[in-house]
């Protein structure tokens, strides 16, 4: 069963929890695997935290619901975090590059320290064991819109990531390219990464696939219905 995980993120965690909500998903690029589900907590902005993906049980697409195994004791425990990266992120996502190309992006320092403002707020500092699995690990959120380039020429960009519920294994690239209201959308296989560039220089995929393989890749509806 694949799933799309921007779809996933749009469902309800199970057994009910109105306090929890699937804010993003982080996975290993080399395992191809999710490592943990990134919580928000409460509905006002209260923070993020990491459960286990080992602690979800199988998604159900018929009712949208996300079976989630973890006592509140265990929610406390998890490693929280603020969110900051992702505003980081959404910047170099705005920000005009000086070098755009599929081995390089630069943007300018100062622009970004400026956009960045300054001051620290210590009731706002991320706990360091999410920090770390933060760094260690990919966001979904981190990979989306990205630019794809195939070996030869831009292929589009990514607009999800589709996701074998049984295997625990990313499968395929969704890949956009095309206007707004001419988009068409096709999956290409995660195996074919071949580099990632990090968010500093754009964020930008590189997959070892011609450029042409777009035109006979399947459509995603093709793979999930």
């Amino acid at each position: 069963m694949l799933l799309s995980l921007t779809d996933m993120l749009t469902w309800t965690i199970a057994p009910d929890a109105p306090e929890l909500v699937l804010r993003d998903l982080v996975f290993d690029a080399g395992t191809r695997k999710l490592v943990y589900l990134s919580l928000g907590i409460g509905m006002g902005g209260g923070g993020q935290a990491l459960a286990p993906a080992s602690l979800m049980g199988r998604p159900d697409p018929q009712t949208r619901r996300v079976p989630l195994r973890i006592t509140e004791e265990e929610l406390n425990r998890a490693p929280h975090w603020t969110g900051e990266t992702a505003q980081i992120d959404a910047l170099f996502g705005v920000m005009p590059p000086l070098v755009v190309g599929p081995f390089g992006a630069t943007h300018a320092p100062l622009a970004l320290a400026a956009m960045l403002g300054s001051g620290d707020d210590p009731e706002r500092q991320t706990d360091p064991r999410a920090e770390a699995a933060l760094d260690r690990y990919d966001r979904l959120g981190r990979w989306l819109e990205r630019p794809v380039f195939g070996r030869d020429a831009e292929m589009g960009h990514l607009a999800d990531i589709l996701w074998n519920a049984e295997a625990n294994r990313l499968d395929y690239f969704i890949v956009a390219h095309g206007g707004f209201f001419s988009q068409d959308r096709r999956a290409l296989p995660f195996s074919s990464l071949s580099h990632r560039a990090p968010g500093a220089k754009g964020g930008h995929l590189v997959l070892d696939l011609p450029a042409s393989e777009m035109e006979t890749a399947p459509t995603p509806d093709h793979l999930t219905s």
